[in-house]
């Protein structure tokens, strides 16, 4: 397995964290009320988001593997260091999002998004 650098195991760590978290709210080990601002009360939809979230997350984890040059793919660097400069500038939307929140579970959140936007940036701007 190729090394993959500090940007890339921080970004990769927490988007693990991430996975591992949706797929817990998923089976209903984690109650949904702590996420979505704890607004979204409809098991249907909390399904759904739910789904989308876990969906993205594990793109975003199969980029930076790419990035790494652990798994192959026939993608140009510029095409991942954009993906992954979009997927930071949401995460920093989602740390704005997660200081507004109501809960203290997601305003404690915008710590972890923040790291994750920064190090996707750096992943970005570092050729491998």
């Amino acid at each position: 397995m190729k090394k993959i650098n500090i940007f890339g195991r921080t970004a990769l760590g927490i988007v693990m964290a991430y996975v591992l978290f949706h797929i817990l709210i998923l089976l209903q080990l984690i109650p949904s009320h702590v996420v979505w601002g704890g607004k979204i009360m409809e098991p249907k939809t909390i399904l759904i988001l739910e789904w989308v979230a876990l969906l993205v997350m594990l793109f975003l984890g199969s980029l930076i593997l790419m990035k790494a040059k652990v798994i192959r793919w026939k993608w140009q660097e510029k095409t991942l260091n954009r993906w992954l400069l979009v997927f930071s500038v949401y995460f920093v939307l989602n740390t704005l999002g997660n200081l507004l929140a109501e809960t203290i579970f997601e305003k404690a959140q915008a710590l972890l998004t923040l790291i994750l936007a920064l190090s996707l940036f750096k992943m970005a701007k570092r050729y491998p």
